[in-house]
């Protein structure tokens, strides 16, 4: 099992975990890596993720150099 180190600042972690409802910065960080990880499986697929508002409109596309580095699966 790997051990990773990173220095955030407290408010910013504190933030995420209140809005995420997470006690532990280690849950957080679990769950920041199963997002991350889905989104390279998406992008490794040739789709994009996008964010909407529930009728649909106003569409975001994410946008992060690390995905768009993924190679496509063939």
């Amino acid at each position: 099992m790997a051990e990773i180190r990173v220095s955030v600042d407290d408010a910013f972690i504190n933030e995420l975990q209140e809005k995420l409802g997470l006690t532990k910065s280690s849950d957080l960080t679990r769950e920041a890596l199963t997002l991350f990880k889905w989104a390279a499986e998406e992008a490794a697929q040739g789709r994009e993720i996008l964010s909407a508002k529930p009728d649909g409109e106003d569409v975001h596309r994410l946008v992060m150099p690390s995905l768009s580095k993924v190679k496509k699966a063939v």
